[in-house]
C-alpha cells in the first residue's frame, strides 16, 4: 500500500506506476474508486500507450458491494492498481462489508505472491499521529501487507521504505 499525504505527490506518483508498467510490458488494470484516473486520462495517455492491454474498472453505480471486485481475483493481469482505498473502505464501512474487504485484500496479496503479479493500492492518510505499529487490525493501513510512506518536497516524490537508502525519489 502507498500511503500518501499530499494531492500533488498523486499525479506524479500514478505516472511512475503507469510509466513501469509500460516499460515492462505488463497488462495493468486500474480500479477507479476515486474516478481520479478516468478524469485525468488525457495526462496519462503517453504512459498508457506502451501498456499492451490495460483496462481501467469503475465501481458499480448501485449500492457497493465487495462481491462485484471478486473477478479481480481470477486476474491474469500482471499490475492491479487500486486507486482509492480510502473510498473503498468508506463504501465498505458496515462490519460485513469492512470484514469481506479486509479478506478480499488478503487474498488479492496472495494471489498477487502466487502469480508473481503487482498489486498496488494507494490512499490518503486518515490517522494522523499513530504509528505503523499502533494501529490495530480494522486500520486502513492494515489492510496492505507492505506499506510505503510518501512524501512530496521540492517538487519530488519520496518513496519510503524497504530501499538501501530506506527512499527511493521519483
Amino acid at each position: 500500500m502507498v500511503l500518501l499525504h499530499d494531492t500533488r505527490a498523486r499525479m506524479q506518483l500514478d505516472r511512475f506506476m503507469l510509466g513501469c508498467a509500460g516499460l515492462q510490458r505488463m497488462t495493468t488494470t486500474v480500479l477507479d474508486a476515486d474516478a481520479f484516473y478516468s478524469s485525468n486520462m488525457d495526462r496519462f495517455a503517453e504512459e498508457t500507450r506502451s501498456i499492451p492491454m490495460g483496462e481501467l474498472l469503475l465501481l458499480p453505480e448501485q449500492d457497493f458491494e465487495v462481491q462485484s471486485l471478486l473477478p479481480l481475483l481470477s486476474s491474469k493481469r500482471e499490475m492491479l492498481i487500486i486507486d482509492g482505498l480510502n473510498s473503498l473502505y468508506s463504501l465498505a464501512s458496515d462490519g460485513r462489508k469492512s470484514q469481506q474487504l479486509s479478506i478480499f485484500m488478503k487474498l488479492l496479496s496472495h494471489n498477487a505472491r502466487m502469480n508473481g503479479s503487482w498489486v498496488v493500492a494507494t490512499a490518503f492518510r486518515t490517522e494522523l499521529g499513530r504509528k505503523q505499529e499502533e494501529q490495530n487490525h480494522r486500520s486502513l493501513t492494515a489492510l496492505g501487507d507492505l506499506l510505503i510512506d510518501t512524501d512530496f518536497q521540492g517538487g519530488a516524490v519520496r518513496l519510503k521504505g524497504h530501499w538501501p537508502n530506506r527512499e527511493l525519489v521519483l
